[in-house]
């Protein structure tokens, strides 16, 4: 008997409900049981790290599912705190649940000096969207009147892609948190679905920016981005995918990023090293994109803090021309 000893809230609600699934995905660590009405759950190592979807298990040394005869399509059944799957059984009843870490005390005085720390110390993979974080942290600039961002490194197909797109959701972003009901973002909807994986680097992205304004407190611009992303995000985006992101509207996501969140906005960017060494072990880029997009969110709401009032120790980047 296996035994599950931390889960996310995502996770306990496919797993703890007397019901029926079927294995939706398996990999040699993990694996993706899926219940008949759509929850999703991931079964895997401690190493996998704590999130709303994610359900750790003590496996032993050396332990795969496929070595057990877990397979896609399997079906698996939960009773009596177990969930079963062909001859592997997970014992529920020593679970406990985890909630994400949230913002320290006093958060809003450290966020502005915790994005220049950022902005000196992040070294993101070439891949992904996180070499866009210090375009970001800038504050934007005017073209026309409309707010957009300074040219970045579109050195690799997806940059060039995402980075248009991204700069619109930023624009838009700032005028959702300043009050206006602008129309949604249509010309950003390719972000939706965007790059290769289980969690494209353009989902990851806007679940950033919604689990970052969850934590601000940002609830109204949050639900006009779920309210935008989720339906879009059904078409064009995969079963697991769609799932982080509905957890991401509802303000959960990868432990890491919810503490390189708190790091951020703790007086002098404490822990910011350490949070982003986590960041880096999350997916291929998952980390990264998921801060890029978190990351927008925190400078959007740092600038408008500026112009309410400047956030102590928040000088800006000059604005790079156009």
């Amino acid at each position: 008997m296996i035994a599950l000893r931390l889960a996310g809230g995502a996770a306990l609600r496919a797993l703890a409900p007397p019901g029926r699934g079927s294995v939706l995905a398996v990999f040699r660590r993990s694996l993706y049981l899926e219940r008949s009405d759509g929850a999703l759950a991931c079964l895997g190592p401690p190493a996998l790290g704590p999130g709303p979807l994610n359900a750790l298990c003590g496996l032993p040394e050396g332990f795969e599912w496929e070595a057990q005869g877990v397979s896609p399509g399997l079906p698996f059944m939960c009773e009596g705190g177990e969930a079963r799957a062909g001859g592997v059984a997970v014992s529920l009843r020593e679970a406990r649940p985890w909630r994400p870490t949230p913002l320290p005390a006093g958060w809003s005085d450290g966020l502005a000096g915790g994005l220049e720390a950022l902005g000196r110390e992040a070294n993101p993979p070439a891949e992904g969207m996180g070499g866009i974080i210090p375009e970001l942290i800038g504050p934007p600039i005017l073209r026309r009147g409309e707010a957009c961002l300074a040219p970045t490194d579109e050195s690799t197909p997806l940059r060039r892609l995402a980075w248009p797109a991204a700069r619109i959701l930023d624009a838009w972003l700032a005028g959702a948190l300043r009050g206006e009901a602008g129309p949604s973002p249509k010309e950003a909807e390719n972000l939706i679905g965007l790059g290769p994986g289980l969690t494209p680097s353009g989902d990851d992205f806007i679940g950033g920016m919604l689990i970052a304004l969850r934590a601000l407190g940002e609830e109204g611009t949050a639900d006009r981005l779920a309210g935008w992303a989720l339906p879009l995000a059904a078409r064009r985006t995969g079963k697991i995918s769609l799932a982080h992101l509905a957890c991401a509207a509802g303000g959960e996501g990868n432990a890491a990023l919810h503490g390189a969140l708190a790091a951020l906005a703790s007086p002098g960017a404490e822990g910011l090293a350490e949070a982003l060494a986590a960041v880096h072990a999350v997916g291929h880029t998952s980390g990264w994109d998921a801060l890029a997009g978190a990351v927008a969110a925190c400078a959007a709401w740092t600038r408008g803090a500026a112009r309410r009032g400047r956030p102590r120790g928040f000088e800006g980047r000059r604005p790079a021309p156009v």
